[in-house]
C-alpha cells in the first residue's frame, strides 16, 4: 500500500453532492406536482452536465453542475364554456400590466374587475393594443349586464368584440428563446435579460377554453420514488465509507 494516497473525504463530497442534487430535484418534482392543476403552469427541469474542478492538494476532480430551465411545451387544452377563459393553441403569450411590470402568461383564467377591465387571476389587467382593456357595456346594444359567448366574442387572432363592435385586439407576443423569461409564482413570466418582443401575426385563440398545466402528475410521482431510493443508497454508500475508513484506520494504525 506504500504510495497509495488515500483522500478520506472525496467519498463524503461526493456523497454531499449527490444528496444536494437529489435535494434540488425533489423541490422541483414536488413544485411540478403541486401545480398539475394551475392554468397554464410549466414545469421546471433540470439539466446536468459533468465539469471539471480543481481539488486539493492538487489533481482534478468532477461535479455536476446543474441548471434549471422551463419546459414551455404546451398544455392540454380544456374546454369551460367561460367566456372569458381564454388558451392559446400553438406559440405566444398574453401581456399582463403588473406593478413590476409588464409580465407574461399562457394562464387565461381570466375576469372582469370592479372597473370592467379584462384581468388575470391575481388581478393584474390583460394587455389590448398596448394598453388595459375595458369591456363598456355602453357598447353593447342595449346593455350588457351578463358576459355571453353571442354577445362577447373573441375571434381566433385575438380581437375583442361587443355586438360585433370591435373594441382592441388582445397583445400576443413570442420570443425567439422563451428562456429568457423567468418564472415568478406559479405561471407568470418577466423579462430576465433583454430580448425584443415577437408579435404572434397568427395567433390561434381559443375562447370558452383553458390552458391546462404541462406537468404530468404521474411522471413527477415516478420521479419523486425514484429520487427517494436514490437517497436510500445515497444513505448506504455513505455508511459503509464510513465503516470501511474505519477499518483502514484499525488496521494502519497498528502498524
Amino acid at each position: 500500500m506504500d504510495g497509495i494516497k488515500v483522500n478520506p473525504q472525496l467519498g463524503w463530497l461526493e456523497a454531499l453532492e449527490g444528496g444536494r442534487l437529489l435535494e434540488r430535484r425533489l423541490q422541483v418534482a414536488a413544485h411540478n406536482l403541486a401545480n398539475v392543476d394551475t392554468p397554464g403552469f410549466k414545469k421546471d427541469i433540470l439539466a446536468f452536465r459533468e465539469v471539471l474542478m480543481a481539488k486539493r492538494p492538487r489533481g482534478l476532480r468532477t461535479f455536476k453542475e446543474v441548471t434549471q430551465e422551463t419546459d414551455f411545451q404546451q398544455g392540454p387544452l380544456q374546454k369551460t364554456d367561460n367566456p372569458l377563459d381564454f388558451a392559446l393553441a400553438g406559440e405566444g403569450f398574453f401581456k399582463v400590466q403588473t406593478p413590476q411590470g409588464v409580465a407574461y402568461t399562457r394562464a387565461g383564467n381570466f375576469h372582469l374587475d370592479a372597473k370592467r377591465r379584462l384581468v388575470t387571476a391575481e388581478g393584474y389587467p390583460v394587455l389590448a393594443d398596448g394598453a388595459p382593456i375595458v369591456i363598456d357595456p355602453g357598447l353593447a346594444k342595449g346593455g350588457l349586464t351578463t358576459i355571453s359567448p353571442e354577445r362577447f366574442l373573441v375571434a381566433e387572432d385575438g380581437t375583442i368584440s361587443i355586438d360585433g363592435t370591435e373594441i382592441g385586439r388582445l397583445d400576443i407576443v413570442s420570443f425567439e428563446d422563451p428562456q429568457v423569461l423567468e418564472k415568478r409564482g406559479q405561471n407568470l413570466f418577466f423579462l430576465k435579460k433583454a430580448s425584443p418582443e415577437i408579435p404572434v401575426e397568427f395567433p390561434d385563440v381559443r375562447q370558452g377554453y383553458l390552458e391546462k398545466s404541462n406537468s404530468d402528475p404521474l411522471e413527477e410521482i415516478v420521479n419523486l420514488i425514484s429520487i427517494q431510493r436514490e437517497f436510500e443508497a445515497a444513505q448506504k454508500a455513505i455508511k459503509n465509507h464510513d465503516e470501511t475508513l474505519g477499518r483502514l484506520i484499525e488496521i494502519y494504525g497498528r502498524t
